[in-house]
């Protein structure tokens, strides 16, 4: 079984100290079976009562232990898994996560790996039965090899008839799991399109009916067709087990005399593995999922990147003089209007100093943001190169390139933690400019987090913007920070946090259709058909601005 081979991976020691804990308690518990056996036919002595009352302390002590062993490897198990999956997550490059799709990685990231953990929860009870029925099995041998042969091809029979049966509910969990993905898909949506939904109220009742519904209605279905044929087969093994007990005591003493301390120990035993039996066939169909989960989780994990250590040694970056970004013959295809004519963005030339302050321009759809995402490093060049203080960048150096920058993007994430290692200080500055966004009535910095973040866009943004400066790096990307911001807080961004950046040494990039603005930057260019062009100038709204800054063209 998959999830008994991946904990072997994971501990074979731990999982051999566990089964040989398991060996006990089995050895333990059919021991009682032969005390019990004893002393109903009479055969007991007053030393038995000390023996069996022994016997029920080491099978408790012996099944804890070997359970309490494989929970302990099966929890650091799951906590690697988790911890493994989160970094290569981020170690895969953007593009491939967005390729995977947001509904398919929170489907693999929460269900399967919620079916996972039931599994491994369920896993050492399971173990522990398990050893429990073969030791036992082994116990029944050695009193009478005849019947424990005729016993053992009458569970081999029913284990075959099991295995066939199963076959059905088994490849229906493989199409239980793909319709869970697109429900999945269909969740994302409403979540994220709610506002939408509830604005137009026959549009969200017809996403419901006409889009969820039958989807979930169709996984109900197979889910129930599944777990019923599950349910049918795992009676049906419980009722012929009780079966094999009426075999051994009416028909197999007319067929193979036995004396009556061999049947009665036998029936005993077997009424001792009801429990463990039963245990075991109702949570097959669980470990079942959890093996088609863990498939799932295979797949995205051979999808991902594999995680590598930061390069030690000296920033390949350093650099005496001023910092200095250059995109030389940059070219970027993304999907257009059609597949046989994609959208190219480039070839780009650009260069921006220190200290500068830069506006990007353009129409909708004009590749704004796919700019930012290539000089973030997200988007890798087809043609071309990035250049920072003369050194090219490549996958190499590429974590040592992003450090140089801090972002706040259009489709920003706001975390409650704060980052900083000096936390008192960092707490310090943070209030610092909570208060100068005017937040500090809504939000206050207590054990390096944010005290909400149930917020409006707009006041969120003003906190994002709060932990980029808090990041304190060399280059600031603002993606529309200024779009959801009322007109007195759009002046203080561009008249006082942006000029503070610059005389501070911080280089500036701003996406922005503020053209009354456009007066605070060093220089404004447009992207227009895939290309970088010169703004034409604009003149300094009444704002009570700062003196204009210079409108230039791309070097």
């Amino acid at each position: 079984m998959n999830i008994v081979s991946y904990l072997v991976r994971e501990s074979w020691k731990l999982v051999l100290f566990a089964v040989v804990a398991g060996v006990a308690s089995g050895l333990a518990g059919a021991s009682l079976a032969k005390v019990i056996s004893d002393a109903i036919l009479g055969e007991g002595r007053a030393s038995h009562a000390w023996l069996f009352f022994g016997l029920c302390l080491a099978y408790l002590a012996a099944k804890s232990i070997s359970e309490l062993s494989l929970m302990h490897l099966v929890q650091s198990a799951i906590l690697r898994l988790r911890v493994e999956l989160s970094r290569k997550l981020l170690a895969t490059p953007l593009k491939k996560q967005q390729a995977i799709g947001k509904a398919e990685l929170m489907a693999i990231m929460t269900n399967d790996i919620s079916a996972f953990v039931q599994a491994f929860q369920a896993l050492p009870a399971a173990l522990g039965n398990g050893v429990i029925l073969l030791t036992c099995f082994a116990y029944m041998a050695w009193l009478s090899w005849p019947l424990f042969l005729l016993f053992a091809g009458i569970i081999t029979a029913s284990l075959f008839g099991y295995l066939r049966a199963e076959r059905y509910p088994l490849r229906q969990m493989v199409k239980l799991r793909a319709k869970l993905d697109n429900l999945y898909v269909h969740f994302t949506g409403l979540i994220e399109g709610s506002k939408e939904l509830q604005l137009n109220a026959d549009r969200g009742r017809v996403f419901v009916d006409d889009v969820i519904a039958p989807d979930a209605r169709d996984f109900r279905r197979f889910f129930l067709g599944t777990m019923t044929t599950y349910t049918w087969i795992s009676n049906v093994g419980l009722v012929l087990f009780y079966a094999i007990i009426g075999v051994l005591l009416f028909v197999i003493p007319a067929l193979l005399p036995q004396r009556a301390n061999v049947l009665t120990t036998f029936t005993l035993i077997l009424l001792f593995l009801v429990r463990p039996i039963s245990d075991l066939v109702f949570c097959l169909p669980v470990l079942r999922q959890a093996n088609v989960s863990l498939d799932k989780i295979r797949q995205l994990e051979d999808a991902l990147a594999t995680p590598t250590e930061a390069a030690a040694g000296p920033d390949p970056f350093a650099s005496a003089s001023p910092l200095q970004l250059e995109l030389r013959g940059v070219c970027h295809h993304y999907p257009g209007l059609t597949e046989d004519a994609p959208f190219m963005l480039g070839p780009m030339d650009l260069t921006v100093r220190q200290g500068e302050i830069l506006f990007i321009a353009g129409g909708n759809g004009s590749g704004k943001t796919t700019l930012a995402m290539i000089l973030l490093g997200f988007y890798e060049p087809e043609s071309g190169a990035i250049r920072l203080n003369g050194v090219p960048v490549t996958a190499e150096n590429l974590d040592a390139y992003r450090r140089y920058f801090s972002a706040v993007y259009a489709d920003f994430h706001l975390f409650e933690q704060l980052l900083g290692t000096d936390r008192e200080a960092v707490e310090q500055r943070a209030t610092h400019y909570i208060r100068k966004l005017e937040m500090a009535h809504k939000v206050t910095v207590d054990n390096g987090k944010f005290s909400t973040v149930n917020l409006s866009t707009g006041q969120r943004k003003r906190l994002a913007l709060v932990s980029a400066y808090l990041e304190d790096r060399q280059i600031c990307v603002f993606d529309e920070w200024a779009s959801d911001q009322d007109p007195a807080f759009k002046r203080v961004f561009y008249t006082e946090l942006l000029p503070d950046l610059a005389q501070r040494g911080k280089t500036v990039v701003v996406i922005t259709h503020d053209d009354a603005y456009f007066h605070c930057a060093d220089r404004v260019i447009r992207l227009e058909d895939g290309h970088l062009r010169p703004a034409a100038p604009h003149a300094a709204a009444d704002t009570g601005a700062v003196e204009p800054r210079v409108v230039a063209e791309t070097v």
